[in-house]
């Protein structure tokens, strides 16, 4: 089974509308003893230990997403590409915006009409949903509130901004304005209250962003006159005894900050955190106000809810030169005592630097979540990291409204969509051997190969050609990606290997260096959790490559201390 298709994006959407329509009747049918049976629970993160897992319906979940632009959800219109793109890339989930102007446009008066056309453009594509909402925060050329309505803007008197260290108001919502956090706070728990009133049964919204890259741009913290009276008296108790109880375990940045001061019991920011003070202060207080909003939509509906974040940026030296108070790894604890209703803290990865960035928010108390990453095919192998090396719960791009032009996945779309469709039918492999160390990602660097250890006196070798080129040639180089892939161990000597670009080699790590041997090299699918063999691989195509294009193949092995010893001559 060859999995990349020459019209992949029309056959992937007819069949994905043909299956929808013949779920409705079905469902149409039985919604009467439906009733009787109890309602599934909605969406929630269950963490146990350390591990983690989003629960839809009552099952783990793994999020294939696609997030739209910005102002694609102002017009049903516009999603309509959105829905056609994201079937065509094997999404199962949307990232859409929410827009507080556009839902409040006079105070209390509230207007959910795109809201609804969104839930139903998702079910009708068979989609989940997770809702971004532009509150008080989204960055917009140097405003961090352009989504906050008109009559927030028109009051700063009472809606008053940040202030930067020469005294000048900022175009940002100070975190200090309980008016403002207030009237957020009420617009969301209204939204909240909405979904749950058409949603809270068929769970299309499995998750809420709440404000987008929150922080302060062009300052390290707000200097208006109630922020400098914060900063100079005592760090909250609440934030200190967390710095005590998780002494051992903080990120490495604000445990040497307050280290640095000699971990003071009590004192002001500066007195605590010394550098890290602006920072640290800011986050705690954006964190905050955040949470306010959190737990009002919480305690209407309590889906799960994150915030994404703003990583640092090469050449970026100081907080304000990216929002200051986003929770970058140097503040996560910080947002963590303040946020309680704040599930997962979820970088937005643009840079090469994804395996860094990503173990940074890979944590104890934290699961991986990619909420925003490159739409571009550099960053599609990433995705087999995100679920395999890091366990995570989901992977999103950002920009995928066109992914789908003249019929066509275009070449830049083509590298999400040959990874999200060998990805679709393991996840519920995925799901079940995440944490337990049966899971390898293959992700083309700078070397020519990658060696991956496997356990068992067993490595697995992966040679990279050139940037793999989805579809025929042609002069556009966008549709040149990187190799990536994943290996998942169902047991010794049994693994399913799938991806695209690379060939793969076994080495045995003990005696005389050689391969094991084949037992079966197969290349089909799964169908839940049963293996559906296409065809076996033997003679001259007896090998595990993958140059070709997306496949999976199931690769049982005999290695040399399971063969029989020859007989002595």
């Amino acid at each position: 089974m060859n999995l990349q298709e020459n019209n992949l994006g029309v056959s992937a959407v007819q069949r994905r509308r043909r299956r929808f329509h013949a779920l409705q009747l079905l469902v149409m049918l039985l919604a009467a003893g439906a009733r009787v049976q109890a309602a599934s629970p909605i969406p929630q993160l269950v963490q146990t230990g350390s591990h983690f897992r989003l629960m839809v319906d009552g099952h783990p979940f793994l999020i294939l997403g696609g997030q739209t632009h910005n102002s694609s959800a102002s017009d049903p219109k516009d999603l309509e590409p959105v829905w056609d793109s994201l079937v065509a890339l094997h999404a199962n989930t949307a990232e859409v915006p929410i827009y507080w102007e556009l839902i409040e446009p006079k105070p209390g008066q509230f207007d959910f009409h795109l809201v609804d056309d969104i839930i139903d453009g998702a079910r009708h594509h068979d989609l989940r949903l997770i809702l971004l909402w532009f509150g008080t925060w989204k960055w917009v050329e140097n405003s961090g509130m352009a989504y906050t309505p008109g009559w927030i803007k028109k009051d700063p008197g009472k809606y008053f901004h940040a202030r930067d260290a020469a005294g000048q108001p900022l175009d940002n919502i100070s975190p200090f304005c309980a008016a403002a956090e207030q009237a957020d706070s009420q617009a969301f728990s209204a939204l909240m209250r909405h979904i749950r009133s058409i949603d809270s049964t068929q769970h299309t919204v499995i998750m809420m962003q709440v404000e987008n890259e929150s922080g302060l741009e062009g300052t390290d913290r707000d200097y208006s006159p109630e922020a400098n009276r914060a900063y100079q008296s005592e760090v909250p108790a609440r934030l200190m005894s967390y710095l005590t109880d998780h002494r051992s375990d903080l990120a490495p940045a604000l445990a040497a900050a307050w280290a640095g001061r000699h971990n003071p019991s009590s004192g002001t920011w500066p007195q605590v955190f010394g550098g890290l003070a602006p920072e640290a202060f800011t986050a705690w207080y954006v964190a905050r106000y955040i949470n306010a909003v959190a737990a009002a939509g919480q305690a209407v509906y309590p889906l799960p809810m994150y915030c994404n974040a703003w990583p640092i940026s090469p050449g970026e030296v100081r907080a304000g030169d990216w929002p200051s108070g986003t929770p970058t790894p140097h503040v996560l604890d910080v947002w963590k005592a303040a946020a309680p209703h704040i599930a997962v803290l979820a970088p937005d990865i643009y840079s090469a630097r994804f395996r860094r960035i990503a173990a940074e928010y890979t944590r104890p108390d934290n699961p991986l979540l990619i909420v925003e990453t490159s739409f571009a095919p550099s960053h599609a192998p990433f995705v087999f990291s995100a679920l395999a090396e890091f366990n995570g719960i989901g992977f999103s791009p950002f920009g995928i409204d066109r992914a789908v032009e003249h019929g066509r996945l275009n070449p830049g779309a083509a590298a999400l969509a040959g990874s999200y469709q060998v990805l679709e039918p393991l996840l519920p492999l995925i799901e079940k051997f995440q944490y337990t160390g049966r899971l390898f990602s293959i992700v083309q660097g700078a070397d020519k190969a990658e060696t991956i250890s496997l356990g068992h006196e067993l490595a697995a070798v992966a040679d990279f050609g050139p940037a793999f080129r989805f579809g025929p040639p042609r002069p556009n180089a966008a549709q040149a990606a990187p190799a990536g892939g994943i290996i998942i161990e169902l047991a010794p000597d049994d693994y399913v290997v799938a991806g695209y670009g690379f060939s793969l080699v076994f080495r045995e790590l003990q005696g005389p260096p050689r391969s094991p041997q084949f037992l079966s090299i197969e290349e089909g699918t799964f169908q839940g959790s049963n293996w559906v063999r296409r065809r076996l691989l033997n003679g001259d195509e007896r090998h595990v490559d993958f140059r070709q294009g997306p496949r999976i193949l199931r690769v049982r092995l005999v290695k040399s201390h399971q063969r029989p010893e020859r007989p002595n001559s």
